[in-house]
């Protein structure tokens, strides 16, 4: 049972950071690599056009998220509400009834709760969780004050991909891969985060969002699916959603 607990904690700290942690990457591959045609501006563009359009995506003010995940046949829920037009999120990952992880950010602050103990987050960290107010921050990264750089392509399930490396105001860095053929985001992957594949994309009210999550991380002994059972965009939301 402390197993499934862990791994509920581990998969809710993952989900909470996939945008949020650090990768670290070394300036002298960053140099020695060919950037790409489209520059990051170009292939962000084509992600919101891919999932739907600017129009549509605009639109979409807070989404509540239901995801479901089996390790070793425990149920694991995770349940995620990104509120842009009030900076709040909430991501909280529970088995068999039980919280095992939460993290909320909700009028400036942040905190982390999980195996029965609680903390606050840090300023920076508080800045850096911001983007997961959005529903689509890719949207916002210029805004928020991301720097992005192209890095080529890879191969991303056999699938041709735009290498983006995203830098916070903070320098803390990720990696998104992009499909050259559709725009869809297909990977996210750091350090510390291990890697969290997109599949599945399916179309709810005019925008495709991804139905299944593959997470592969150290903290984790097996690859976990992360599978939709629910998202509702424009819901009313109040302070109890957020506590």
């Amino acid at each position: 049972m402390k197993k499934i607990f862990v791994a509920a904690l581990a998969l809710g700290i993952i989900l909470t950071g996939f945008n949020a942690k650090a990768y670290m990457a070394d300036k002298a591959v960053l140099a020695a690599t060919t950037l790409v045609e489209n520059d990051p501006t170009t292939i962000i563009d084509n992600y919101i056009k891919a999932v739907g359009g600017k129009a549509n995506v605009s639109k979409i003010k807070n989404s509540v998220l239901v995801m479901e995940a089996d390790f070793q046949g425990n149920a694991i829920v995770i349940r995620g509400i990104s509120d842009q037009e009030n900076g709040r999120m909430l991501q909280e990952t529970s088995v068999m009834g039980n919280v095992a992880q939460k993290t909320v950010l909700a009028n400036g602050k942040g905190k982390m709760s999980g195996m029965g103990q609680e903390q606050e987050l840090t300023e920076e960290m508080v800045s850096v969780l911001k983007s997961q107010t959005y529903v689509f921050p890719e949207m916002h990264y210029i805004d928020l004050g991301y720097v992005l750089e192209a890095q080529g392509t890879e191969k991303i399930d056999e699938e041709d991909a735009y290498k983006l490396i995203i830098t916070a105001p903070n320098g803390m860095k990720t990696v998104e891969y992009y499909s050259v053929s559709s725009g869809l985001k297909l990977r996210t992957s750091s350090d510390a985060t291990g890697e969290i594949s997109y599949l599945d994309y399916t179309e709810i009210e005019g925008v495709k969002v991804p139905t299944k999550l593959a997470i592969k991380n150290p903290m984790l002994p097996v690859t976990l699916e992360a599978k939709m059972v629910s998202m509702k965009f424009n819901q009313v939301l109040s302070d109890e959603d957020f506590k």
